[in-house]
């Protein structure tokens, strides 16, 4: 018997200390009506870690862009101030002009295609710095919204666009980007 109640007791205060420890949702479940918070996505874009990381080194790479174009293109704008030069000197035939004239075109459009394909590349890498933003942001937010009882979260914006329906909102801004810079 006293086996059982020492059991008993045990199981008891584990349940009780789980309870205790547990933490609480910010907002009760039994609410009838859709719980619906906000967050104010310039807050969360100008404190958000990773946003801040992704942009130094979005930063870094598009410096390394500019530099490798500079250091490709450097010798075809040599090639196109000399035959431009070569064209102005007063010493060149009209084919002459004619043939520097049709190879400063070339470079010009050789030139644009560098440029072009630079520009792609930094935007394929700002369009993945959004995609890995996004599916982390919507992956933290369920995490937070399911661990809070919270149905709806929204982007507050300054006209409070983006507030379909609900009661007074929440605003979960600064618990957020805590959790957001916590899981990092």
């Amino acid at each position: 018997m006293n086996k059982a109640i020492l059991t008993f007791v045990g199981v008891w205060l584990i349940a009780l200390t789980f309870l205790l420890l547990k933490p609480e949702p910010k907002f009760s479940s039994n609410s009838a009506a859709p719980i619906v918070a906000y967050v104010h996505g310039d807050s969360l874009h100008i404190g958000m870690n990773l946003i801040t990381e992704l942009e130094v080194t979005l930063q870094k790479n598009v410096e390394q862009v500019d530099s490798l174009l500079k250091i490709e293109a450097a010798p075809l704008q040599q090639e196109a101030q000399e035959l431009i030069s070569y064209a102005n000197s007063g010493s060149a035939s009209e084919d002459e002009i004619q043939i520097a004239q049709q190879r400063v075109y070339e470079i010009e459009s050789i030139l644009q295609q560098m440029q072009a394909k630079a520009s792609q590349n930094v935007q394929l890498q700002e369009q993945t710095m959004q995609t890995t933003v996004s599916a982390f942001l919507n992956k933290v937010l369920s995490e937070y919204a399911e661990e809070n009882n919270i149905d709806l979260i929204l982007n507050w914006g300054l006209s409070g666009e983006g507030v379909l329906y609900g009661t007074e909102p929440y605003n979960v801004t600064a618990e957020v980007l805590e959790k957001l810079n916590s899981t990092e």
